[in-house]
């Protein structure tokens, strides 16, 4: 667990020791996420509202406002994908040069969005299986005193579970940022050696998320457009600790670079 505080705590250190040139390096990314959610919220509530109503009070939306809600949400992604190039790029390749210079051209963003993509799809496919157990697990656990307890702590492990995976597959991120070719078997084989101390960021992490997701219930805003705001900054801060721990632990397997 010491390493797994190490990995984290190198992370979040890259973050906060200088926030203000955190901030100025994802900035255009940062306008793009935010730019999408406030266009959504004004352009397309009805879309939206669809996904927050229940079945008594859905009132199905216009097909052109679901069609600009899948652009924004493209565009949105979009924005995130750049956000994760800038910062690893700032922190691996020279962070004194001119941000000029470490600005990514169009080819490494496609090439990090195919991978992304890629991913995605993989994660997808290792999700099914471990759905099912989690279904099959549930249905037992409701037959049982206690099932309620049983499911919640299943779902804590899956949750973790899949945190791991995405830490042992998503090297290639790192890479592809910095317009390196890897593949997902390389990325497997890279963090093999630490593959015991990646359960514990993957723990570390997950409970991270479950901090921030009450913290995020206790300020939530009662207005819809502000509380998507608040809850997309909230998913950035998530995104960027993730991001940072790929950025780390790229520097630590690939490059040799110290934890300290």
């Amino acid at each position: 667990m010491n390493n797994a505080l190490a990995i984290l705590a190198h992370a979040l250190r890259m973050l906060v020791h200088e926030p203000a040139t955190t901030l100025r390096v994802i900035t255009p990314a940062l306008l793009i996420v935010l730019a999408s959610v406030i266009a959504a919220a004004v352009f397309a509530p009805d879309a939206l509202a669809a996904f927050q109503a229940t079945p008594d009070t859905f009132v199905a939306p216009a097909a052109s406002s679901m069609f600009l809600l899948l652009f924004l949400s493209i565009v949105g992604l979009v924005g995130y994908a750049l956000m994760a190039i800038l910062w690893h790029r700032h922190v691996l390749l020279n962070a004194a040069e001119a941000d000029s210079a470490l600005r990514p051209g169009t080819d490494v963003i496609l090439g990090y969005l195919w991978r992304a993509i890629i991913l995605a799809l993989v994660q997808f496919l290792v999700a099914i299986p471990v759905g099912i157990a989690i279904a099959v697990l549930g249905g037992v656990g409701a037959a049982l005193s206690g099932g309620v307890g049983l499911f919640f702590v299943v779902g804590i492990l899956a949750g973790v579970f899949f945190v791991w995976v995405a830490l042992r597959l998503s090297v290639v991120l790192p890479a592809a940022a910095l317009g390196k070719s890897m593949r997902i078997g390389e990325s497997w084989a890279v963090t093999a050696p630490i593959a015991n101390t990646l359960w514990g960021v993957a723990l570390l992490l997950a409970l991270l998320n479950v901090a921030i997701s009450l913290i995020t219930v206790a300020i939530l805003p009662d207005g819809f457009a502000i509380a998507m705001i608040v809850q997309t900054m909230i998913y950035i801060i998530e995104g960027l600790v993730f991001i940072s721990v790929l950025t780390t632990l790229y520097g630590h397997l690939v490059e040799g670079r110290s934890l300290s």
